[in-house]
């Protein structure tokens, strides 16, 4: 019922947590310096970690820590990395700042789950995926107006879409003809 490009099947179903940016990009020599963000990391003993407040997927507890699945799916990953004693500094942010904050160095790596789709893919480097879901929309009880897919909004004037900034369904509402001022970002 969705947009049905190929690239759009695949990244409804694979989402990774977009901790991305280690190994490719963050984690690589900054061309002002020979030191890599993972040699920073292990030498300064923490890393900032970009995550939007989205409770249960991310969240500062608070005490300012953070937590949910995509900060604790990270700290495995660094684990795995041998970063298990570094601090772990939380930058919270919205979704769709997560990239932005991410390539302006405002952390090293982010927290979330992401649709992996090629613009993204073209700015960071993700993780293997973590997740494989599908879509679904909330609707009044009973269904009044009859929803069902992007286009049963698109086709009803009186019906409104409510999409998170940045995220993958404000692309895939524009795309199956959702007009903007139906759009509630």
């Amino acid at each position: 019922m969705f947009h049905s490009s190929s690239w759009l099947r695949r990244a409804k179903s694979a989402v990774a947590v977009a901790i991305a940016a280690t190994a490719a990009l963050s984690f690589v020599a900054d061309t002002a310096s020979a030191e890599t963000t993972l040699e920073r990391v292990k030498r300064e003993g923490y890393i900032r970690v970009g995550f939007a407040n989205e409770p249960p997927f991310g969240f500062a507890t608070s005490s300012g820590t953070i937590a949910g699945e995509a900060p604790e799916i990270a700290r495995a990953i660094l684990d795995r990395m041998g970063l298990n004693e570094v601090k772990v500094e939380g930058v919270v942010t919205e979704f769709g700042s997560l990239i932005p904050g991410l390539m302006a160095n405002r952390f090293d790596i982010i927290a979330a789950g992401m649709f992996v789709r090629p613009a993204r893919c073209e700015q960071i480097a993700f993780s293997e995926p973590t997740v494989g879901l599908g879509q679904a929309m909330i609707v009044a009880a009973g269904n009044p107006k009859n929803i069902h897919s992007y286009a049963d909004v698109a086709n009803n004037p009186d019906a409104k879409l409510v999409v998170i900034s940045g995220g993958a369904e404000l692309d895939y509402a524009k795309a199956s003809g959702i007009p903007e001022d139906r759009l509630v970002v």
